[in-house]
């Protein structure tokens, strides 16, 4: 304010010198306003100055941002069946709300289902629900606005993502929400879930186990088929005892033949049954001719290597062998990897040179000796070790990542991590935490190569399948990561120069293919100067034809989503005058997700309202959502104040005044014919 008041009374004293001198020159003469010409000359270089010195003025303003409310609409198949012939009216009486909610707040209109949208909200034809990713990516979306308020508009099922019952959001916004269809459950007996080892030897024999439900069906009798390739192994009799039924069985059968194979459990359909789309379930199981050797090398025993053995067991051509580093198997090099735990300890650990490596830091880690044994992480520092938790890297792309990790990380625990400087030449999947303060410091690496080297920088990942079970019921994420480096470092010892490889072998319809290749020169090294072809072929012989793309020093394609069926895949590369060859098969299944349950779920709805302090609607009170929010006195404007600048440069009508002033000036000498 000073510094303004300084600035007007220069410009008012630059003005006025040559204003005064003016006057005094015309004060002699014969002239009816002899003040006027001075006033106008110091009127017009006072403005002059003023803007030559051209200083930018600040201003307070205030801006008043409306509440959001995010009105998100499940737009899957599901809600057409739950609405029924009552789409029009129902689309109708949300116009009236939203209208209504216009008024005091912001109304942003959000489909979802497989997907977030923007458009088409009303078609009901996305084939998934997911949830949870709908809510979080919504308020991701608006996460620097003011949110007032979440609907969520849905039957409640879900078939896509994490579960519901676990939200965590950045910060707390209440969800209000609008139970779509009919919540009574209808007659129907169904195969609820199907348990069975992903990988089996050939020629061993593994459990199947099913889980069965029924409802209002008590008294009937059915019969539950174990299936293959149009052959019925094994027939179990089923009697529904009671209204609410559930029941475990379990078959036993002998792996045959190689590769991916399928089979399906059937109930028999039921008599009065009005749903018998999820009287069915598909499954595959891999089967194997080669058993894929695992060496664990421990300097003692610790928790972290039950959940190494624990992860690994649910992987049947996985021979998962634990020695201690005083007694070494005479046969290393017939291991595919070797784990080392806590090792090197006392001496430095000999190993064949093309031995793929799973470094496991802890606190009976020879650091020194560690650095000189491998070069993916370098540590410097022998101090106490830090609690350090996991920050998930964006860039990781080794691997295809559980879908929730996000979700589960937020849970786990801290490991315990050497402190000191680490510097990293691998691919980084996880960086460390201290407190609060995300840092760039490597916790889990992995670095491609020959020989491949994983290094995880601290112990105690037990800890986290405990934490996993006790937060979501399950070891899922936590096995996964184990899994997913052990076969990524094992798979690098393979000796083909050409493969293809996907993530996964066994995809949902709806669920995007990706395919990878690797092509290595004659050290071993990867490299991917020539080009790619493949060729895919479905079950009825239509082939689609295309070209990997170039990802990192590897390969990568994204053919997109390809119907049901067992797709064969050839894909050949020409280097050094040769043609390598790789070909292989998956299979993509055809399950109508979204028809396995026929009745909405207003429990989930109502739970997740209560979880986050919204309200719960339904059909026959949703006139009252639109009074609801407006009464809730948590949802209101936010004032936001800025400082705006403004500088005279910037203002036209200066420049002409400034004109006009000279010009009348001009003007009134001539006419007084003054000098």
């Amino acid at each position: 304010m000073l510094m303004n008041l300084v600035y007007w009374l220069l410009c008012i004293l630059i003005g006025a010198i040559p204003a005064v001198l003016v006057y005094w020159s015309d004060k002699h003469k014969e002239l009816k306003v002899k003040w006027l010409p001075a006033l106008l000359r110091w009127i017009t270089l006072s403005a002059t100055a003023a803007l030559l010195l051209a200083p930018a003025f600040s201003t307070e303003k205030n801006e008043e941002e409306k509440p959001i409310i995010i009105w998100l609409q499940d737009n899957s198949s599901s809600i057409k069946k739950a609405l029924g012939q009552d789409t029009t009216a129902y689309k109708q009486e949300l116009e009236k709300i939203i209208k209504d909610l216009e008024k005091e707040h912001e109304v942003v209109r959000l489909g979802f289902g497989a997907q977030l949208q923007n458009d088409s909200i009303f078609n009901y034809q996305q084939p998934l629900t997911d949830i949870s990713a709908a809510l979080n990516l919504a308020l991701d979306r608006y996460e620097d606005r003011n949110i007032g308020a979440l609907v969520l508009a849905s039957d409640g099922v879900y078939n896509q993502g994490a579960d519901p019952h676990f939200l965590n959001f950045k910060k707390p916004v209440p969800v209000y929400s609008l139970a779509l269809g009919d919540s009574t459950a209808p007659w129907d007996a169904q195969v609820k879930r199907v348990l069975a080892n992903k990988v089996v030897s050939k020629g061993s024999s593994f459990e199947i186990i099913v889980d069965l439900a029924a409802e209002k069906l008590s008294g009937q009798h059915t019969v539950l088929s174990l299936e293959q390739g149009g052959h019925t192994l094994s027939q179990k009799k089923v009697s529904i005892s009671r209204n609410q039924f559930f029941q475990t069985l379990s078959f036993e059968t002998t792996a045959k033949g190689s590769g991916l194979q399928k089979y399906s459990v059937v109930l028999a359909p039921l008599k009065d049954e009005q749903n018998t789309f999820n009287n069915r379930m598909d499954f595959f199981v891999e089967v194997i001719a080669e058993e894929i050797k695992i060496l664990l090398i421990a300097e003692g025993p610790h928790p972290d290597i039950g959940a190494i053995r624990n992860a690994l067991e649910a992987l049947p051509n996985y021979k998962l062998d634990i020695h201690y580093a005083d007694k070494l198997p005479n046969n290393i090099q017939d291991y595919q990897m070797v784990i080392a735990y806590q090792l090197p300890a006392r001496q430095p650990l000999s190993l064949p040179e093309d031995m793929p490596v799973w470094y496991i830091i802890g606190h009976q880690s020879n650091l020194p000796l560690f650095n000189q044994q491998q070069n993916a992480l370098h540590i410097s520092g022998l101090s106490s070790p830090n609690a350090v938790l996991p920050v998930l890297n964006n860039g990781f792309s080794y691997f295809t990542l559980p879908e929730n990790i996000r979700e589960v990380l937020q849970k786990m625990p801290p490991l315990y991590a050497p402190n000191g400087k680490y510097s990293a030449r691998g691919q980084v999947l996880f960086q460390q935490q201290l407190g609060n303060i995300e840092t760039q410091q490597a916790l889990w690496v992995i670095q491609s190569g020959t020989p491949a080297v994983a290094v995880l920088a601290g112990e105690g990942i037990w800890r986290w399948r405990q934490y996993e079970y006790k937060n979501f019921k399950q070891h899922a994420v936590v096995d996964a990561l184990i899994q997913q480096t052990v076969s990524l470092l094992q798979s690098k010892r393979d000796q083909r120069r050409f493969r293809v490889y996907l993530d996964k072998y066994l995809l949902n319809e709806n669920e995007p293919v990706y395919l990878f290749a690797e092509l290595r020169n004659e050290n071993g090294e990867l490299f991917n100067q020539p080009e790619v072809g493949i060729s895919l072929t479905d079950s009825m012989g239509n082939e689609w034809k295309g070209q990997f793309e170039k990802s990192g020093n590897s390969y990568r394609l994204n053919p997109g989503l390809l119907s049901s069926g067992t797709w064969s895949y050839r894909s050949t590369v020409r280097y050094n005058n040769q043609t390598e060859v790789a070909q292989g098969s998956f299979t993509i299944a055809a399950i109508p997700l979204e028809d396995l349950r026929q009745h909405s779920d207003f429990n989930l709805l109502s739970l997740i309202a209560s979880q986050t302090e919204g309200a719960f609607f339904t059909r026959d009170n949703m006139s009252d959502i639109s009074t609801t929010l407006s009464q809730n006195p948590n949802i209101k404007p936010v004032l936001h104040s800025h400082t705006a600048y403004q500088s005279l440069v910037d203002l036209r009508w200066w420049f002409a005044f400034i004109l006009l002033t000279a010009a009348a000036e001009w003007g009134l000498r001539k006419y007084w014919n003054l000098n």
